[in-house]
């Protein structure tokens, strides 16, 4: 490539409306970077230096690729493509003229501007689009789709946010497409990511972390606006945040939800588009990972304004798995107007003609070679231009068969021949880079490339350069990128070359290739190079290195729970725990199970709720540490499994597993475990209604969680909500449970401000939650609608799957006592349905007994009694007593209306008996107020109720203690 050298000054001009520094390697359309690779650039310099003289083809050949032999069908290339990047047509030419079967010159006006009179624009004016065209650059066909994207522009400027796909299949043009459209917006903000297929889970948001790690990088206000309304996303970008920064964020990260990330991209987005429109670019979203098809659905559907356009490309046939979460993507926005979806078709025969007269001008007359070229290829563009290349190589080597019978007779069936075409023609040394690179994935830097191939970076980066120049199998992705660069990328010009020679290598060497890669890119992480574990994960796996694998798996499995992403933690778990029975029985392997399964438990949790999926992991994991009770996650997984066994109404067994935390607690030092302990245990009994012993259980964990709250070395990601605010909303259950109301409104304001220092979407559900349950025992009906409001809105903003039952059975219960009971049974008697598809069957008693006491407001007295006998049942089954007085209650209430007084008395005397064994006072007094209601209460019931107005000193306020001190007003009637 020419050099600029000491006698000729680096080029700075204008012409037109653009701007060429040759020092800085930049062209500027209106003052914005236009994408140009460094062939082009340097041969758009090279012309320009002889402005208005003719270049012969021979001339342009030397001076810009030097002495090397390159077709001059390489040549045209390069001139069509700076042609469509300036926009200029070749049959009315503004810029450069071609003198028929001679070369080339450049007519333009040009004005030289002074160093420091018109100085460059900073670098976070404009972010250049990577060039990523056909062979060809020709612009064929697309007017049409061009103009449906120029319009979502337009939408998207006026705060109409745009999603918008290309689709199509392999070759058809859709990033020839995108960078048309790109190179049209010269005053346009862009940015892109590149969506990868790996083996299972990818990174979660990866092309989006390209995207705004790039935006980053280029504009100083979108760091501190990120910093300011998105600091879950710097923990994905930690050159970006300091070491305490990242501290304090894994630690307010604990249980955080998935919609967090969602909710602050959001805000982000919107934020930055208030003070300029943004494009922003994936390609391949065929490949996209969960989390970024979900933050596309969310901003989709988000009301608020925004001046942004997402736009990605798309194979409508991939993936191939039916039910990947792309295919119902676009079918819900098609389908509701929230996406636009633009088909792309292959050329007919008659945009084949357009294509070979822009391209091959002189084979224009050939008949027969535009309806050759389009018989052999369908149409598929990129067949096109590959076919169109190999012919005018082929006849530039002085082949002097008829082009159109060239097409029909020398060249392959498929595309997937025409490349194991090429694949052929290749020498053994192109070969093996060429392998290596498909391992490595479409996108490859220079100095990995080398490390794997064992060769030294300045040959690797001659080949590469000079496969760039060939423009067939490789190019420069980025133009800003210098060819000086030791660190620079190269990638495939289309996936279907990558794949054609990925799934062209034996096993064996395919193999030997992603070991070789992974222990590569291992030891770039251990210089600090950015590298994902899912990544290391993938070619280990591919490389039988299974141990290395699964050690990775289980670090990007870790990794996609701290970033929100249970999807992904399922996905890499599930691939994890079928790789380990492939593993001999060894203290290593159990420890890699341990971690795996665990992991998976709280992810299965917040996917799928409290079922047999979330179960059967945590059970695993439990399984293993008998054989390794030391292991760093033995208190996450105790924690799991008894706390999914208390949500499934699994009482002895969430107590055996409370025991065996604190039995290891007492022989190792991990306050986890006796967290655990504690956390479940105290659940458990408050459950089975033994309240006091579960206010002390609770009580014992609140100093270890301020201790280790402190503690940088403890972390508390993978417990399913925050412990501290889990442990303070129990406690105040408790608490009211035994008649210490004010104590336990204490415990919640507690519990929300550590809910809401948190932003924790989990945490604060469970809060709620218990704050509603609290509210029911007072009869604040006003305060547990509210709550049932707020708890609503909580749930549908952070789509928390678990929340969605109890706010429905909250707003039943108030509309009941608010003299509603039709919709009050109605609620409640889904929300009790859908707990259990949850797997969450422990407080069904309690919603079926609020079940009965609406269907009893109805006077529907069978199927009261129906919904009673299935709560009692439970009681029975799980030992479930926490509400078991108010049953006996509504059972008392149920024979009084049947005219049975006698064992309606009975009942609330059952009720009574059972509330003073429970020591709950409030539902003593609550037994014998009922009781008052059917019969005298006898000298020592009358006394007990006195008693209890005393004892309840901190429920003055409740309706319960008013009604109590009316009764005691009329004084005793009995003898």
């Amino acid at each position: 490539m020419s050099k600029i050298s000491s006698t000729s000054p680096p080029l700075h001009v204008r012409f037109g409306d653009f701007e060429l520094n040759e020092r800085n390697a930049r062209l500027l359309h209106h003052g914005h970077a236009v994408p140009l690779s460094p062939i082009p650039f340097c041969l758009l310099c090279t012309l320009i230096r002889e402005p208005g003289v003719l270049l012969t083809k021979d001339e342009l050949l030397d001076r810009v690729w030097g002495h090397r032999f390159v077709s001059a069908s390489v040549l045209k290339g390069a001139i069509s493509d700076i042609r469509t990047l300036l926009g200029d047509d070749p049959r009315q030419p503004g810029f450069i003229e071609t003198v028929s079967r001679r070369g080339y010159r450049f007519i333009c006006p040009l004005h030289p501007q002074e160093t420091g009179l018109s100085p460059l624009p900073p670098a976070t004016t404009s972010l250049p689009m990577p060039q990523r065209t056909s062979s060809s650059g020709i612009f064929v066909g697309r007017e049409q789709a061009l103009a449906r994207l120029q319009d979502a522009w337009q939408r998207a400027g006026q705060g109409l946010r745009a999603i918008v796909w290309v689709a199509g299949e392999p070759g058809i043009g859709k990033s020839t497409l995108i960078a048309r459209f790109c190179a049209g917006l010269p005053d346009t903000l862009w940015i892109r990511g590149q969506c990868v297929q790996l083996h299972g889970a990818g990174e979660p948001y990866l092309p989006v972390l390209e995207a705004i790690a790039e935006l980053c990088r280029r504009d100083e206000e979108a760091v501190s606006l990120l910093r300011r309304v998105a600091p879950t996303w710097l923990l994905q970008l930690p050159w970006l945040c300091s070491p305490a920064q990242r501290e304090t964020l894994l630690h307010e990260l604990v249980g955080a939800h998935p919609q967090r990330m969602l909710r602050e991209m959001s805000e982000f987005l919107d934020c930055y588009t208030a003070r300029r429109p943004l494009l922003l670019i994936t390609e391949d979203l065929h490949w996209g990972d969960p989390s970024t098809l979900q933050l596309i659905d969310y901003l989709a559907r988000r009301p608020s304004p925004s001046r942004l356009m997402w736009l990605g490309s798309v194979r409508p046939d991939e993936p191939l798995v039916p039910d990947h979460p792309l295919h119902a993507l676009r079918q819900a926005l098609r389908g509701q107007g929230l996406g636009e979806e633009i088909g792309l078709a292959p050329f007919s025969e008659q945009e084949v003609s357009s294509y070979v007269r822009e391209r091959m001008p002189t084979m224009n007359t050939v008949p027969g070679l535009a309806l050759a070229l389009h018989e052999r290829t369908g149409g598929v563009p990129l067949f096109v231009a590959a076919l169109a290349s190999e012919v005018m190589s082929l006849t530039a080597h002085g082949d002097d068969t008829e082009p159109a019978r060239l097409v029909r007779r020398a060249l392959p069936e498929s595309l997937a021949a025409l490349i194991d075409h090429h694949v052929a023609r290749l020498t053994e040394p192109r070969r093996r880079l060429l392998a290596a690179a498909a391992v490595l994935g479409m996108r490859v830097q220079v100095d990995t490339l080398a490390r794997v191939l064992g060769d030294s970076l300045m040959e690797m980066a001659q080949q590469c350069e000079a496969l760039i120049r060939e423009r067939l199998w490789l190019m420069a992705p980025a133009p800003e990128t210098s060819a000086e660069d030791p660190h620079r990328c190269v990638q495939f010009r289309h996936q279907l070359f990558r794949q054609r020679l990925y799934d062209g290598l034996s096993a064996p060497l395919r193999g030997a290739l992603h070991g070789k890669t992974g222990s590569t890119l291992e030891a770039l992480r251990a210089e600090g190079q950015e590298v994902t574990a899912a990544e290391l994960a993938m070619h280990f796996d591919r490389g039988h290195a299974p141990m290395k694998a699964l050690g990775y798996y289980a670090e990007a499995a870790e990794a996609a729970l701290l970033h929100l992403c249970p999807a992904e933690c399922m996905s890499l778990t599930a691939r994890g725990l079928i790789l380990i029975e492939q593993i001999p029985e060894s203290a290593a392997r159990h420890g890699l199970e341990i971690s795996l399964a665990t992991l998976r438990g709280a992810a299965a949790f917040h996917t799928l709720g409290a079922g047999e999926e979330a179960r059967h992991a945590y059970q695993r994991a439990a399984d293993r540490l008998a054989e390794m009770s030391a292991h760093p996650m033995t208190g996450l997984a105790l924690h799991g499994l008894g706390f999914l066994h208390a949500l499934r109404a699994e009482y002895p067994e969430a107590l055996a597993v409370a025991a065996r935390a604190r039995a290891l607690a007492a022989t190792q030092a991990d306050p986890l475990l006796i967290l655990a302990a504690c956390t479940v245990q105290g659940q458990a009994l408050m459950m089975q209604g033994h309240h006091g012993a579960a206010r002390e259980t609770l009580e014992q964990a609140l100093p270890l969680l301020e201790r280790t709250q402190t503690g940088a070395e403890h972390s508390f990601i993978g417990f399913i909500a925050d412990p501290q605010a889990t442990v303070l909303a129990l406690l105040s259950l408790s608490l009211a449970q035994l008649g210490l109301f004010a104590q336990a409104r204490a415990r919640l304001q507690q519990a929300y401000a550590r809910a809401r220092q948190l932003a924790q979407p989990m945490a604060q559900m469970i809060v709620l939650w218990c704050d509603a349950l609290c509210g029911i025992r007072c009869g604040e009906v006003a305060r547990v609608a509210a709550l049932a409001g707020e708890m609503r809105t909580l749930v549908d903003e952070f789509a928390l799957a678990q929340g969605q039952a109890p706010w429905r059975w909250f707003q039943g219960w108030a509309d009941t006592q608010w003299g509603r009971p039709h919709e009050g049974a109605h609620q409640i008697r889904q929300a009790y349905l859908d707990n259990r598809a949850l797997g969450m069957i422990s407080g069904g008693s309690e919603t079926l007994g609020y079940l009965a006491e609406a269907l009893v407001r109805q006077r529907e007295w069978h199927q009261a009694q129906d919904a009673l006998d299935q709560a009692l049942a439970l009681v029975q089954r799980h030992g479930e007593r926490i509400v078991l007085p108010q049953l006996l209650l509504i059972q008392s209430t149920i024979a009084q209306a049947a005219g049975d007084p006698l064992a309606a008395a009975t009942s609330a005397r059952e009720a009574f008996e059972e509330a003073q064994a429970q020591g709950t006072p409030w539902l003593a007094l609550l037994a014998l107020i009922t009781l008052c209601a059917y019969q005298t209460p006898t000298r020592a019931e009358w006394d007990a109720l006195a008693a209890l107005t005393t004892q309840l000193a901190e429920a003055k306020d409740t309706p319960l203690l008013a009604q109590a001190h009316r009764l005691l007003a009329t004084g005793p009637s009995a003898p």
